[in-house]
């Protein structure tokens, strides 16, 4: 059965602190209620504490930037890997994550390189 990333930009917020306690209510009743078709995901950290790192090249020299890639109003904040039937049950389900009320969920097929 294919499988999608459902990629969640919303506000840049750190999960962990009691004040989002209600929304974290509301993800833990999406992963309740998807748990048949969840097959991983996790929730990221607010994007100051991300680091971007390039290369020059293959083996090149490494240079790091403290923050994210790009600075936008919603940030990535989080995925669910979903085994479902198809793009529109993956939709579906994306349509019931709390990120999408007030942010957006991405869908995106994953590529199986038979791993």
């Amino acid at each position: 059965m294919p499988q999608y990333a459902a990629i969640i930009y919303s506000r840049d917020v750190d999960w962990t602190r009691p004040e989002h306690a209600g929304a974290m209510q509301e993800y833990n009743e999406f992963g309740a209620a998807a748990a048949a078709v969840i097959r991983g995901g996790a929730a990221l950290y607010p994007t100051p504490t991300a680091t971007t790192v390039r290369t020059t090249a293959k083996g090149g020299e490494v240079s790091t930037t403290d923050g994210p890639y790009a600075e936008t109003k919603e940030a990535l904040t989080g995925f669910y890997l979903l085994e479902c039937a198809d793009l529109d049950e993956a939709i579906a389900w994306a349509a019931t994550i709390p990120g999408s009320w007030d942010g957006a969920v991405e869908v995106r097929p994953v590529i199986d390189f038979g791993g």
